[in-house]
């Protein structure tokens, strides 16, 4: 084997020859000499990243090559088989502590060098493998998720989605349910699947899921409400009733108007899209200092939102509580038939149209064609200052008559 100045330059410092003479290895070729203890020509922060494709056969097969060494000729110096010394330069074997004392003897670099690229190599992989399993774990809790909670509502929910990763998703949703693992969401699903005083659509199967996410949806709009707000009192009842049937008999404006007196009365009113799957109307709750009443405006229809309203109020004034912001459940079968429930949807009749009132009309109009009754019903909603379609949507559900309204306008203004 010929020895040049330069061989003989490389034989103290081979390693940096090596590089050196690769000008697109310059940066690993200071990483090198910092190995051999010239730290002053190494930026400090870049050992890590150097090392991460950096395997100890990449810098043997360079050595050899720059000695004009062959494989099979090495092999046969250091005892090795030729299979073993490929797999090695190929990346497919580690070098052992053995083999380093081998390359040591052979080559004239120290065994701790060899080792020190392997182990790097090793904590590398490590790192990829464990990087791949929280990926692993990641998609199953992802999937997990899926079964307590619907997480196209979500995506939609937030302005941004959930997030641009897996990983990013699941953290957005367990915060979402003040929780930090899929057992506490778990936890919580089970404990948690009869959302308080729903008043659920009729003649639909509903998913727990749905419903679920949806309430959990209406706690964080409520949590973040920032309209300013008066202290609630409970002796208000009867002077926002007043208040809230005139704004539905003039219908201008009135989402808005509604909100704002309601806010003068220290309620939040949370305006929420009607999900696929869910049919929920309305949903109250206590949450801080001040009741929380959420509708979906289901149909947009006025009648069924004044409906809803005066229900959801019912149950602020009469059945939820400050110090318990627990009770805003009912059974998960949707048991409307409960004493609330069905006080609450007499609250609502009776405060919208005078049950005296409703039960001379009905008996004065029994027998009448549906088809002549639009007259009637306009002539007794002014008579009592009620938006006729309030009139209307009570004429149909208790007469069963559901047919295009006979031309009384019912959408929300």
């Amino acid at each position: 084997m010929y020895v040049s100045s330069r061989r003989t330059l490389f034989k103290e410092n081979y390693c940096y020859n090596i590089f050196a003479n690769l000008d697109n290895l310059l940066d690993i070729s200071k990483f090198f000499v910092s190995l051999h203890k010239r730290t002053d020509t190494v930026p400090p922060m870049k050992k890590a990243e150097a090392y991460s494709t950096i395997h100890p056969g990449e810098v043997l097969d360079l050595t050899l090559k720059e000695r004009g060494i062959a494989q099979k000729e090495f092999a046969s110096t250091i005892g090795m088989p030729a299979s073993v010394l490929n797999a090695i330069i190929n990346k497919k074997r580690s070098v052992t502590p053995d083999i380093a004392v081998l390359l040591e003897a052979a080559l004239g670099k120290e065994a701790t060098f060899w080792l020190a690229l392997q182990a790097q190599r090793d904590i590398e992989e490590a790192k990829k493998k464990e990087a791949f399993i929280k990926k692993q774990r990641d998609i199953e809790t992802w999937n997990e998720i899926k079964d307590y909670c619907n997480v196209k509502y979500l995506e939609k929910f937030f302005k941004d989605g959930l997030g641009l990763t897996i990983q990013e998703k699941i953290v957005s949703v367990f915060k979402l349910f003040g929780v930090n693992d899929i057992q506490g969401l778990r936890s919580r699903f089970l404990n948690d699947v009869d959302p308080a005083f729903f008043r659920k659509s009729d003649s639909f199967t509903y998913n727990p899921a749905n419903i679920f996410t949806w309430k959990y949806m209406a706690f964080s709009a409520s949590d973040h409400y920032t309209d300013q707000l008066r202290p609630f009192a409970k002796d208000s009842l009867e002077s926002l009733i007043n208040r809230l049937l005139i704004i539905f008999y003039d219908n201008h404006n009135t989402l808005q108007r509604l909100s704002e007196t309601l806010a003068d009365y220290g309620i939040k009113l949370i305006l929420l899209e009607n999900e696929n799957g869910t049919h929920v109307d309305g949903f109250s709750f206590w949450r801080g200092d001040n009741p929380t009443i959420t509708l979906t405006q289901r149909g947009k229809k006025l009648d069924i939102l004044a409906f809803t309203l005066f229900h959801e109020i019912c149950h602020v004034y009469k059945h939820l509580d400050r110090s318990n912001e627990e009770k805003t459940c009912i059974s998960m079968d949707g048991d409307k038939n409960s004493p609330e429930e069905r006080e609450a949807d007499t609250f609502a009749n009776d405060h919208l149209i005078p049950n005296r009132d409703w039960q001379l009309f009905k008996a004065a109009y029994a027998s009448m064609s549906p088809y002549a009754m639009g007259p009637k019903i306009r002539a007794f909603a002014e008579q009592r200052k009620i938006h006729p379609s309030i009139v209307l949507g009570r004429y149909q559900h208790d007469f069963k008559v559901f047919d295009n309204g006979r031309g009384i306008e019912r959408s929300i203004n």
